[in-house]
């Protein structure tokens, strides 16, 4: 998507002074350059928190003291948006946003208000986007949707992730954005698209409509169960007045037609003169009636077992959850530790006798220390609960069949239990056999009524076809093997790209991991992970190569939702770490130059083959123009922030600011 950044804005709590901006170039490698402490490493947080990141990273200080409103001019297909949002003080971020699409001099930029919200500027993303407001997984749970924010993944690549071995992707190193990066992955690289989706949510939907249906359907097949005890008790009185003669003994696997097909012979054709009753009828009721009181002790005792262990389970989970109530308070109770470890400095002078110790710092350091361990308790109760509650749900689901089993038992029991002699004298009557087909013939009537409506068999059949037919318009196969390719290719520009960054071994084979989220690399019969190649410098060059892949791969798809735009900050930083701190009178080393060259040479390739709209990449870095002069024609540089610079202009916040 062709998104990309003119302007970081920000405007200071004091509106009597000049906005502060930073304007960049939409196809150049743009370049921000300094000295530690100049707020080059805002850039970054800023540009997030503007996109309608969840929380303000940028860092406490000097920033967030002068700063009322952070923003940024966007430019999106030649139309310009200017998006801000305040500083949000003491919360983790603000909810006011200033959203302004109508913009036409970006020079003289109107100080932003709270004119919306973020949720509002969230949607207003996803629409520039054209995020479909689809799910992504096979699940309903939380998360799921395709959103705007999901794509900072390959806006982003921070200090701590340019050249991190175990985490390849800007947020990445979270469960919550690993899932949402996973999800995002087949989407963003072409494998599935909108229609895809679109169909994706109709099965879905059809899907539940037919689960629905089958729920309905099961309930009248467990009534149509106990229909089949009613026929089964019904059998075998017939067997006992002896309106069936030489018919077998039920089974198990018999179904309600099976017993309807002997009982609907009786009615009509039985005469009316002296029944006969067959030989043996009343002692097959009494096995059958012992082999039932056999299985109700069986249910019984497994019924015991099981509340047993749900007892256990419940007292256990309440328990946990107590436990990490108390671990809760004490965590809060410890919560001002980081902020006094940051006030006291190592080693304190004593007020009242002068003399200089430590113990303070000491002692927080151990409150710390217990703070970590009640930390890690904590997050430990917290992935126990979903096992127990699996347990529990469990026991919960089996205790309900038992007893269900334990009914039938005993409803078939009381069906066919002869309380006294003279009771079965009565059934042998003439008179009570008449009374018995009346309620026959009745009950016969009551099940062709409730059973030979095929109208709901009928829907779920043709539900049925319905699925099937999407599921194979999105066979999971052909998805996987669509995603397999398209992750080929950009495994393949990565490949490429390393080369020119010179990491260790370039031709051996390296392919994109979608599902842990990292590279793998093929190197002497061995598969090996990112984080175990080794070296700073390949890690980062990886890191580079995989970024600069995608978004080579991401210009060539019909659509695109990733906009056009990628910060790097300090990827240099594995060549010449111990001299970052004070680059003004730094000497370089030939070799140090030629190796940050290089990732000008990998940016000047990626330049190259997208000459009519190229990747915006906006780059910040503590080494000097040295590193880049070869590369002078697509280099802007922004700005130049040095300790020897004695001007106004020498960090993000001016000079002025501070007056």
């Amino acid at each position: 998507m062709d998104f990309k950044i003119e302007q970081i804005v920000l405007w200071p709590k004091n509106s009597a002074k000049e906005p502060r901006k930073l304007i960049f170039k939409l196809d150049k490698v743009n370049i921000i350059t300094g000295d530690s402490q100049k707020g080059k490493s805002s850039i970054i947080p800023i540009i997030d928190y503007c996109l309608g990141g969840s929380k303000c990273t940028i860092p406490v200080g000097v920033i967030r003291e002068k700063t009322e409103w952070f923003g940024l001019v966007i430019v999106v297909e030649s139309k310009r948006i200017l998006i801000a949002r305040k500083e949000p003080g003491i919360y983790a971020q603000s909810s006011e946003v200033y959203f302004d699409e109508g913009l036409k001099d970006f020079e003289e930029l109107p100080r932003p208000y709270g004119k919306s919200n973020v949720t509002f500027l969230r949607n207003k993303l996803n629409e520039i986007s054209g995020m479909p407001q689809l799910t992504l997984a096979d699940s309903d749970s939380p998360g799921k949707k395709a959103s705007f924010r999901d794509f900072s993944a390959f806006q982003f690549q921070p200090q701590h992730i340019v050249a991190n071995p175990y985490t390849l992707f800007f947020k990445a190193d979270t469960a919550e954005h690993q899932e949402r990066l996973k999800n995002i992955f087949p989407l963003v690289l072409g494998a599935i698209d909108k229609r895809t989706l679109l169909l994706k949510q109709e099965l879905k939907l059809l899907e539940q409509e037919l689960q629905k249906k089958q729920r309905i359907f099961s309930e009248m097949k467990r009534i149509s169960n106990n229909w089949i005890l009613q026929l089964r008790d019904y059998y075998s009185k017939a067997r006992e007045y002896g309106l069936l003669h030489n018919v077998p003994d039920p089974l198990e696997s018999w179904t309600a037609y099976k017993y309807i097909e002997y009982l609907k012979g009786i009615l009509g054709s039985q005469p009316l003169g002296i029944i006969q009753v067959e030989e043996n009828a009343t002692e097959r009721a009494v096995v059958e009636l012992n082999t039932l009181t056999a299985q109700e002790i069986e249910v019984s005792r497994e019924i015991g077992t099981q509340r047993t262990q749900l007892y256990k389970l419940t007292n256990l989970y309440k328990s946990e959850k107590q436990f990490q109530g108390t671990l809760k308070i004490q965590e809060e109770r410890l919560e001002p530790v980081g902020w006094l470890t940051d006030l006291i400095g190592e080693q304190q002078t004593c007020v009242f006798c002068g003399a200089i110790n430590d113990k303070a710092q000491e002692e927080l350091q151990h409150l710390r220390g217990h703070l970590e361990k009640i930390n890690a308790s904590s997050n430990f109760i917290d992935s126990s609960y979903s096992i127990l509650d699996k347990e529990i749900v469990n026991r919960k689901t089996m205790l309900s069949e038992l007893e269900v089993a334990l009914n039938n038992v005993r409803k078939q029991k009381e069906l066919l239990q002869v309380k006294s002699d003279e009771i079965r004298k009565i059934r042998q009557t003439e008179n009570e056999v008449y009374r018995f087909l009346g309620k026959l013939e009745k009950a016969l009537e009551d099940y062709a009524l409730v059973n030979e409506d095929d109208t709901l068999k009928i829907e779920i059949f043709l539900l049925e076809e319905k699925v099937e037919a999407i599921r194979s318009k999105i066979d999971p196969k052909k998805l996987k093997q669509k995603l397999d390719n398209e992750i080929g290719r950009v495994s393949q520009g990565i490949m490429r790209y390393a080369r020119l960054l010179g990491v260790e071994k370039p031709d051996d084979p390296v392919s994109l991991d979608t599902v842990n989220l990292t590279l793998r690399k093929k190197s002497s019969g061995r598969e090996d992970f990112l984080w175990e190649i080794g070296s700073g410098a390949n890690w980062m060059g990886y890191h580079i190569a995989t970024l600069l892949a995608l978004h080579d791969h991401f210009a060539g798809l019909d659509w695109n939702a990733v906009p056009q735009f990628l910060v790097i900050d300090q990827p240099s930083q594995v060549y010449f770490p111990d001299k970052l701190q004070k680059l003004s009178d730094t000497q370089y080393l030939p070799e140090d130059i030629l190796k940050v060259q290089k990732i000008f040479i990998s940016f000047e390739n990626h330049f190259s083959l997208r000459k009519e709209n190229p990747t915006q990449i906006i780059l910040i870095e503590h080494a000097d123009e040295i590193t880049w002069k070869s590369h002078e024609h697509i280099v802007h540089v922004v700005k130049r922030w040095r300790d020897d610079d004695s001007s106004e202009d020498n960090a993000l916040i001016p000079k002025d600011w501070l007056m």
